[in-house]
């Protein structure tokens, strides 16, 4: 007795005939580890470079911070100098001040100001 086979519509995929034709077999396991193993490899290498990278980073901007922290330590002493009383004492500004005839004192209860 003949039979008659039917399919819904007409199948005119080329990807659904390549894969009707194609055979899982010891080589595809092969190949399909060895491509599985690659990418992992590389995924893990991408984002090994970024920490390596964020390190360089980071040891970068500590070195900068300590210079930074030497010319903030050589502002200070800078700074220091300029307030100290020898330097002061030696300053033009102190030079050509001149002392008063008459110092007046005032009383705790008067006004600062006052017209003499």
């Amino acid at each position: 007795m003949s039979q008659l086979v039917l399919e819904r519509g007409v199948s005119s995929n080329a990807f659904s005939k390549l894969l009707k034709r194609f055979k899982f077999g010891p080589y595809f396991l092969i190949a399909s580890f060895v491509c599985v193993v690659s990418m992992i490899t590389v995924l893990t290498l991408t984002f090994s470079a970024r920490q390596v990278t964020k390190g360089y980073v980071l040891s970068q901007l500590e070195v900068e911070n300590r210079s930074l922290l030497k010319e903030s330590d050589k502002v200070d002493m800078m700074i220091s100098d300029v307030k100290a009383l020898s330097y002061i004492r030696s300053s033009n500004k102190v030079a050509s001040m001149v002392r008063p005839n008459v110092v007046v004192y005032t009383a705790d209860q008067t006004a600062l100001a006052s017209n003499f």
